[in-house]
């Protein structure tokens, strides 16, 4: 029987959905379901998933909460994740889904590309963005963000899903951890790119809210996972060519000490 893919998309109030979704529709490869995710937007987005033809599951909760229960409703036997904030060149689906479905890999993911920012904050985003995939995920599938990825669905039943818990950018990181623990293959498939807007980042206190909020969830996933001595080797040497990368580097150690805390 052939796999079906579901396009999953988790929303909250970000009007650059209309910009994902068309990129979906312009696919070379169409999916058999495109499941837009909603956490409890303010505006009809109804409107817009019935324009390109997206099947809409209003599910109040943070990022994880909502993502977790839509895996389960999604009707395909492999799930692909884009965010509200990326948009995708023609072949992106194929190629992401390829390894899938020639049984090289149960999961895949693929990098980022950027446009010019237009502010210091969102320069200092995509140049972290820039590192992570350029340095981490080849060496290193763990690191690989779940916003571009797709999945086996089999996989999230397997393991338990997501930790509810863990939230704030590091769901990620744990769950592919568990994956590869239990014995599912991941594959980095550099062409298989989306473009990522971090325009929405245009003042340092919010990449200042959000990367600490980012940094205290890893640390926790580290403990969590025994892989806190990996995450420091990791790190070394990967620096980023950002003033803004000296306050992260102070923000680390207080993040950990937080996240001690709160487990």
């Amino acid at each position: 029987m052939d796999k079906k893919v579901t396009v999953l998309i988790t929303s909250f109030n970000d009007t650059r959905i209309r910009n994902t979704l068309e990129s979906i529709r312009g696919q070379t490869m169409t999916p058999d379901e495109i499941l837009v995710a909603d956490g409890g937007t303010k505006w009809d987005i109804s409107k817009v998933c019935s324009e390109f033809d997206a099947r809409l599951e209003i599910i109040p909760g943070n990022v994880v909460e909502t993502r977790s229960k839509a895996i389960n409703m999604a009707n395909g036997d492999i799930v692909a994740f884009i965010d509200t904030d990326e948009v995708a060149p023609a072949e992106w689906l194929q190629k992401l889904t390829e390894p899938v479905f020639s049984g090289v890999a149960d999961f895949t993911g693929g990098p980022t590309r950027h446009k010019p920012p237009k502010s210091g904050p969102e320069d200092y985003m995509n140049k972290l963005e820039d590192m992570i995939y350029e340095n981490l995920v080849p060496e290193n599938i763990a690191y690989l963000p779940m916003g571009n990825s797709a999945w086996r669905k089999s996989i999230f039943q397997a393991i338990g899903g997501f930790d509810l818990n863990i939230y704030g950018g590091s769901e990620d990181y744990d769950i592919n951890i568990r994956a590869l623990k239990s014995g599912f293959r991941g594959k980095y498939v550099p062409e298989a790119y989306l473009y990522h807007d971090h325009s929405d980042i245009s003042s340092y206190r919010a990449l200042i809210k959000k990367r600490y909020s980012y940094l205290r969830a890893t640390a926790k996933t580290y403990i969590k996972n025994r892989q806190l001595a990996n995450r420091v080797t990791s790190s070394k040497g990967r620096r980023v060519d950002h003033p803004f990368y000296i306050i992260e580097a102070l923000m680390k150690p207080v993040a950990l000490i937080d996240a001690f805390l709160r487990n």
